[in-house]
């Protein structure tokens, strides 16, 4: 629209025009810059590609860490009123549009830059969410003309005889009534991914099969969005999908005290790795312990210890007497935790993991009493802890190579234990081949003309797991595309 195309047509099986989360990725923007936050691109890209078994196209990749920071400026642009929150202590009021980091400033002991698995200061979290925002861009292209067909599924690309350029899409209203949508230059899917549809988790996906899904939006008929109409529809005018093995989001969470890399020990009491490697390296361990449950061990002084551990997803680095004390709009379940519930209901109280009917924790006065509460052998536990109490105190790990400063022996009383069970997965990353102006390909590799993708419907960014050194990546990557693409559209 800003480019000057006309005649936009968007087709969505919503009710409305739909959104998810807050967190936005990018390198640079001006919210970075006033706070000095300076991000080596090749370092994040670098590490992705790692993480991802160097699979990923990295020139995709570049895409977004070149223009994600213009971008987010670009995305912020029409929502006058937000103002950057300098700190994660700082207030919010708990409705205006504003942005803060996550996890910043980082406390000065968790010395971030001797991390195992990177993490860069590249998320922002858009507050309250990405509603409003999202709200001040679909008024911006209504006022330009822009049609929005809300209720409607996308059915089919038209492709005579696959051959040639897509000439446009069959739709279909909740009514059953079908009609074309003719595309004078183009048509762009950018339809998410497929975690919701269960016949192609199994044939892409079949070790993630069983994986409960959490993804909240919904269609016009109740029926969750996520189900890979865009991946099927380029698939049956001959677009490749890419190859694999592609990368579930089912990074883990953590307990009472998030992802912190304190003990973790199996159902044998046993410890099976080093603890300090972020959310979805533990799931992957997780995946192939026994009963598929592991035990997060620590003891009386843990409130002290948060500040020294990592600051990405799922983490948790500052303990507060109040839960008035949590800041409100804090990321997911936040940094931050008290004893109590935040009144917000953001953020479950430390107490309430052990305390009450409902609650999994155990705690007990002695390793034997916490091995009774926990189901384990004591003498395994007992060995256990001794040995890693002996690690700690000797500051370094020989069995698994955790890093030393994160390393706390476990003999104040009373002793903690919490289960920690397979994860739930969000969405599925894996999608259509694209060269890097997000023209789909062919299984020949030649350009499909008139047929474009963006978002988790393109492929090319993240494969084997969903790397976690850039948090909010996938909305970044998903916002910085579609402003590139949308520059290109408006040029044919």
């Amino acid at each position: 629209v800003e480019n000057g195309a006309k005649s936009i047509v968007v087709v969505e099986k919503g009710d409305t025009w739909q959104y998810r989360s807050n967190q936005i990725g990018c390198i640079g923007g001006k919210i970075q810059e006033g706070l000095g936050i300076k991000i080596d691109k090749n370092a994040v890209v670098g590490q992705i590609m790692k993480e991802c078994g160097y699979r990923p196209n990295q020139r995709i990749l570049n895409l977004w860490a070149d223009y994600s920071g213009e971008a987010f400026d670009w995305y912020l642009a029409p929502s006058e009123g937000q103002y950057v929150i300098e700190a994660e202590s700082d207030p919010y009021d708990g409705t205006s549009m504003s942005v803060r980091k996550m996890h910043w400033p980082h406390p000065a002991e968790a010395n971030v830059a001797e991390n195992f698995y990177p993490i860069f200061d590249d998320c922002q979290i858009c507050l309250p969410d990405n509603g409003p925002y999202i709200e001040n861009m679909v008024k911006i292209c209504e006022d330009a003309g822009v049609q929005f067909l809300y209720a409607t599924f996308a059915r089919q690309l038209v492709r005579p005889n696959n051959a040639g350029r897509v000439e446009g899409v069959i739709v279909e209203d909740t009514h059953g009534t079908l009609k074309r949508i003719n595309a004078a230059k183009a048509v762009l899917l950018a339809t998410g991914d497929y975690a919701s549809n269960a016949e192609m988790m199994s044939y892409y996906v079949p070790w993630a099969e069983r994986f409960t899904s959490i993804f909240p939006n919904t269609d016009a008929l109740g029926e969750k969005t996520n189900t890979g109409d865009g991946h099927q529809m380029g698939m049956w005018v001959g677009a490749k999908m890419e190859d694999g093995p592609h990368a579930p989001m089912t990074h883990h969470l953590g307990g009472p005290l998030g992802m912190d890399g304190f003990l973790l020990v199996d159902v044998f009491g046993a410890r099976f790795m080093n603890e300090d490697v972020g959310g979805q390296p533990f799931q992957n361990q997780l995946s192939r312990l026994p009963k598929k449950t592991a035990w997060q061990i620590f003891d009386a002084r843990w409130k002290d210890q948060l500040k020294h551990m990592d600051t990405g997803h799922g983490n948790v680095n500052w303990f507060v007497e109040s839960a008035s004390d949590v800041p409100n709009g804090s990321y997911g379940k936040n940094a931050y935790i008290a004893l109590e519930d935040n009144e917000d209901g953001n953020t479950p109280g430390f107490n309430s993991y052990f305390e009450g009917e409902q609650a999994q924790g155990k705690t007990a006065n002695s390793i034997a009493e916490l091995a009774a509460a926990m189901g384990v052998d004591e003498a395994t536990l007992t060995a256990t802890i001794e040995r890693y109490n002996e690690l700690a105190r000797a500051g370094s790990d020989n069995d698994f190579g955790k890093r030393a400063d994160r390393m706390f022996p476990i003999e104040e009383s009373p002793f903690y234990a919490y289960p920690l069970t397979d994860t739930v997965i969000l969405v599925n990353m894996g999608g259509l081949q694209t060269d890097t102006g997000f023209r789909v390909l062919d299984t020949e590799d030649e350009v499909i003309e008139g047929l474009y993708t963006v978002g988790n419907t393109q492929g090319g960014r993240f494969l084997v797991d969903y790397p976690l050194p850039a948090p909010g990546i996938s909305h970044g990557m998903a916002i910085t595309h579609g402003m590139l693409v949308g520059r290109i559209l408006a040029t044919l």
